[in-house]
């Protein structure tokens, strides 16, 4: 609303004058009062959160849950079979070494 005011009504309001600025005595009021005219940061994203995001986000929710389906398959065959194979869970066969 500050470009309604007239000049003089504006200049009263900021406690200024036009012409010369703020005197060092108002300045350092207006410091101590509003603190100092800088910007503040941009609030920034955890770094958990983007490991989280990384880590159950996008493709990776389908291999956890590609994941949790192995695992649920041996526990299926270990509960039927006397001695379950592990080809389930293993990743790779390594026996011609």
């Amino acid at each position: 609303e500050d470009h309604k005011l007239s000049l003089d009504e504006l200049s009263r309001k900021y406690g200024t004058d036009l012409t010369r600025g703020l005197t060092s005595a108002r300045a350092a009021e207006v410091l101590a009062l509003e603190g100092p005219n800088a910007l503040t940061p941009p609030p920034t994203t955890p770094e958990w959160v983007k490991f989280c995001r990384q880590l159950f986000g996008g493709f990776s929710i389908l291999l956890w849950i590609g994941a949790l389906l192995c695992f649920l398959a041996y526990s299926i065959q270990a509960v039927m079979e006397e001695e379950p194979s592990n080809d389930n869970v293993s990743p790779c066969e390594c026996d011609n070494i």
